[in-house]
């Protein structure tokens, strides 16, 4: 009878090592680039769109806020008039330079309040930056996460691989002598075949985050994480009130509440009258020629003391309070929904955490079960004769199995933990980063 040979499975692996290829036609162009979790936060942080978008928004609401601010100074304004003047049945051509300056004197509010409107926006928009740094780390630590953990995944599937079969070919050698049946040498070689099946799975997921780290720091090589990254403890879970109010997602709703305030001040204020001090010089390049009257000064000017008060603007005073009204009540409904979502975070995380861990001594334990198991199993089955193979194989697999769901298991945690200090803000402390330059702007919580 002629055995089949254990390792027809090396033409499998060809096979599938081409197909990998055909999908993935970067893994020719190119070979993977290496990197660390330190060095791929800085080079996300150094290009990132995002945080130059939310920079130039800020730089945008800086000049806003100066244009607000000019209400407090003088405002002067010159030009040319030329044209006809009438008097009575007359019409005489002129032209004159004019030269005008107003001082507001107090207005109720209306300048200081607009400031304050544009000063919130700034505020938010700090908060909006500071945000996109931290969304651009954590989306790069998460990546650098799964990179390891499919890395470690698909170096634990080939380990598999290569127990079941140095397996096999103890199978095949005592089917060889008559002590195994052709059943079993069939059945550990259908246990490789799906073994390298696997080891192909998690090589798909690896090339597939090892591009989406590669998308995130601005490259088209796939990205290799060489270190294990830092461990992140369950200490970031931990809150204080105060912690969960220096959000950065709350300091961009207290920023809009306190915007909306400003506003309804703002309104409230233009229904008041403002006091101005007003100066105009004109100086007539050009004098009217009058009948009966001698050529008029050339240079006239006035100081007036003006007082201005809106006496119907078709409801838009009105309306316009009533908008920054409602602008604040979604303000603090808002302010609500983010409080809550990030308590919920933070409780739901560490409650999963708690979970995890105690799910990760089980698997300990389970492990060095298994491994107890399958010596027995192996002894049994070589000198016994009295253990079936799949028991043997079971067993094997066991072992890997458990050791799979301890990698998952150990990333999930960090992911949990990555998702605490994420939505308080503290990434950019929690990887040292707090004193780095990024993209021209050094933020603080």
């Amino acid at each position: 009878m002629k055995i089949v040979k254990p390792w027809r499975c090396t033409k499998t692996r060809v096979l599938g090592i081409l197909l990998v290829c055909l999908l993935h036609p970067s893994w020719a162009a190119s070979a993977p680039q290496h990197t660390t979790m330190e060095s791929a936060l800085q080079e996300a942080l150094a290009w990132h769109p995002s945080i130059a978008t939310a920079k130039a928004k800020l730089t945008e609401q800086q000049h806003r806020q100066r244009v607000a601010r000019s209400g407090y100074y003088p405002q002067v304004s010159g030009g040319v008039q030329s044209g006809y003047e009438g008097r009575r049945d007359e019409q005489k051509y002129s032209q004159a330079l004019t030269l005008s300056v107003s001082q507001m004197l107090y207005d109720f509010g209306k300048v200081r309040h607009e400031v304050n409107a544009e000063q919130a926006l700034v505020l938010k928009h700090q908060a909006e930056l500071y945000l996109a740094i931290e969304d651009t780390i954590r989306s790069t630590a998460s990546a650098v996460f799964e990179v390891w953990r499919y890395q470690a995944l698909e170096a634990m599937a080939y380990e598999q691989h290569q127990a079941l079969a140095t397996l096999t070919e103890l199978v095949a050698e005592r089917n060889r002598k008559g002590a195994a049946s052709r059943s079993d040498l069939a059945q550990s070689q259908t246990r490789v075949e799906s073994a390298y099946t696997q080891v192909l799975h998690y090589q798909n997921q690896k090339l597939l985050w090892q591009n989406r780290l590669a998308s995130l720091l601005g490259k088209r090589q796939p990205q290799t994480v060489i270190a294990e990254p830092m461990a992140i403890s369950a200490s970031q879970c931990q809150f204080t009130p105060d912690s969960v109010e220096a959000a950065p997602a709350l300091q961009i709703a207290f920023a809009l509440r306190d915007s909306a305030e400003a506003i309804a001040k703002q309104a409230d204020a233009r229904q008041r009258p403002t006091i101005s001090l007003d100066q105009n010089l004109t100086h007539y390049i050009e004098t009217p020629k009058w009948a009966n009257q001698a050529d008029p000064d050339r240079t006239q000017y006035g100081i007036f003391l003006n007082v201005n008060m809106p006496l119907y603007q078709g409801g838009a005073l009105s309306a316009e309070r009533k908008l920054a009204q409602a602008t604040r009540m979604a303000a603090e409904a808002e302010i609500l929904a983010e409080r809550q979502h990030i308590l919920e975070t933070l409780l739901t995380s560490a409650s999963q955490r708690q979970v995890l861990e105690r799910h990760l001594s089980v698997l300990e334990q389970r492990e060095a079960l298994s491994r107890e198991t399958r010596r027995l199993y192996q002894q049994q089955y070589l000198e016994l004769g009295a253990r079936p193979l799949i028991d043997l194989l079971n067993a094997e697999q066991e072992i890997f199995q458990t050791r799979f769901e301890q990698i998952n298991v150990s990333n999930d945690m960090q992911l949990m933990s990555l998702a605490c200090a994420h939505v308080l803000g503290q990434l950019k402390p929690l990887f040292a980063l707090d004193n780095i330059n990024i993209q021209g702007v050094n933020l603080t919580p």
